[in-house]
C-alpha cells in the first residue's frame, strides 16, 4: 500500500491511496466499448484507471470490480482528466463519482477507510 508520490506537491482535500485493482470499464455514450482497465489510485470522490486509448473530460465511464474485503462494486466516474503517460506506457484517466448510490457510497468508503488505516498502522 502507498500514498502517491506527487500528492505532496498537490493541493487536494483527500489523499490518494494507490491500489492495484482490475476493473471492466465501459464507456457509456457513443460507442459503449468495454475494456479492461485497472484502478491505480482512489480518493473518497474519484479513482484513476488505466484506459486502453484516450478517453476524453466529461466523458461517463462505468468501471466493475471486486473490492478485496468488501465484495463486488459498479461506480460511474465522470472524466476530469486523461492523457497517454510515457513513463507508464499506457493511458490513464481520473474521474469523479456521478450520482454514486448510497450503497456503493458506503461499500466504497468502507474500503477507502481501511486503507488508510493500513497505511498509518503500516
Amino acid at each position: 500500500m502507498r500514498l502517491d508520490n506527487n500528492i505532496m506537491n498537490e493541493s487536494r482535500e483527500w489523499r490518494r491511496v494507490g491500489v492495484d485493482i482490475a476493473a471492466q470499464g465501459e464507456v457509456l455514450a457513443g460507442s459503449g466499448k468495454i475494456f479492461a482497465s485497472q484502478v491505480v489510485n482512489i480518493t473518497p470522490d474519484g479513482m484513476c484507471f488505466l484506459s486502453p486509448e484516450g478517453l476524453q473530460p466529461d466523458q461517463v465511464v462505468r468501471l466493475v470490480m471486486e473490492l478485496p474485503e468488501i465484495g463486488r462494486l459498479e461506480v460511474c466516474l465522470k472524466v476530469v482528466w486523461a492523457g497517454y503517460f510515457e513513463q507508464y506506457k499506457g493511458y490513464r484517466a481520473g474521474g469523479k463519482f456521478e450520482a454514486l448510490p448510497e450503497r456503493e457510497k458506503e461499500k466504497y468508503l468502507r474500503f477507502y477507510h481501511l486503507k488508510v488505516i493500513s497505511l498509518l498502522e503500516g
